[in-house]
């Protein structure tokens, strides 16, 4: 048990309560014969109560009770029936501080049950959200983060493509394949601020959404693109020289993210024509005039 716990439990529980009683009954001897000070006995179990089991409040309420019993036999006043009154007030408070002792406890598991279940209720929801190779959001977990087909605000769509990940696969395995999406993930995520969306968009694609146009935001992909290509992927100790394909598009606020991802597409699949490792930027449609 930590210091700080055990402090809370015995020591605010049960030593502080006991040397609680020792004290109220030096303060009642000093004054002389009597017992004037035994009710107030009657708090030493509600304190040990907000801090202590069960089980150590129920000691806590028998050595009080013991204790202004034992104390109205060495220094008794002559009032039988007030020291009886006194000691049937300190059960009755002993026993409800049992009972608050209890209720403090089953609601404090409560609470922690729901705690870690509000927990694993969360990590569910990310580990749905995220791809299992990679990390990264999948498309459920992309859909989540937009909140929605419509933009409201301008923004871009990237769709980047890894290239010749077949090679990689016929040539080193698929779990080298997986380890070199992995790495590329990592590589992508790395180079863009955590503001920006990565998903995996499908097996060897993967798309990125910069809350800036896509003039913008070329420049971000082209660092991203660079570094890919620059910094070749360790393979079980093979060198792998990778790249990718990049295709932007606007995004513009108020439009359809379909329409945006398709305009993306087109731009990725003409990158890749022109010879793939590049970025390549779809066509900005010009503002519609109103009639």
């Amino acid at each position: 048990m930590a210091r700080a716990g055990w402090w809370s439990t015995w020591g605010l529980g049960f030593v502080v309560p006991v040397a609680l009683i020792a004290f109220i009954l030096i303060a009642d001897a000093l004054e002389g014969p009597k017992t004037a000070y035994v009710g107030v006995l009657a708090v030493v179990p509600v304190l040990a109560a907000v801090f202590a089991t069960p089980v150590m409040t129920a000691v806590v309420a028998v050595i009080t009770w013991l204790s202004g019993w034992a104390f109205g036999l060495a220094a008794s006043d002559g009032n039988v029936t007030a020291q009886t009154v006194r000691l049937i007030i300190i059960a009755i408070a002993g026993v409800a501080a049992v009972g608050a002792a209890a209720l403090r406890v089953r609601r404090e598991r409560a609470l922690t049950v729901a705690q870690h279940e509000a927990a694993r209720a969360h990590e569910l929801e990310v580990q749905a959200q995220s791809d299992e190779l990679t990390g990264v959001l999948n498309r459920f977990g992309l859909d989540h983060a937009l909140g929605g087909q419509l933009s409201a605000r301008h923004r871009s769509v990237a769709l980047l493509d890894c290239d010749h990940l077949k090679d990689i696969n016929d040539g080193l395995g698929h779990l080298a394949g997986d380890a070199y999406l992995k790495a590329i993930a990592g590589r992508i995520q790395h180079a863009l601020p955590s503001s920006d969306l990565v998903a995996r968009w499908g097996g060897d694609e993967f798309i990125v959404i910069q809350d800036r146009p896509a003039g913008e935001a070329a420049a971000s992909l082209s660092r991203v693109q660079q570094s890919i290509a620059d910094t070749p992927i360790s393979l079980d100790g093979t060198q792998v020289h990778g790249s990718v394909s990049v295709g932007i598009a606007d995004w513009p606020a108020h439009t359809r993210f379909d329409d945006a991802l398709s305009a993306a597409d087109d731009a990725l699949y003409a990158a890749k024509a022109e010879g793939r490792n590049r970025v390549t930027m779809a066509p900005v449609e010009p503002p519609t005039m109103p009639g």
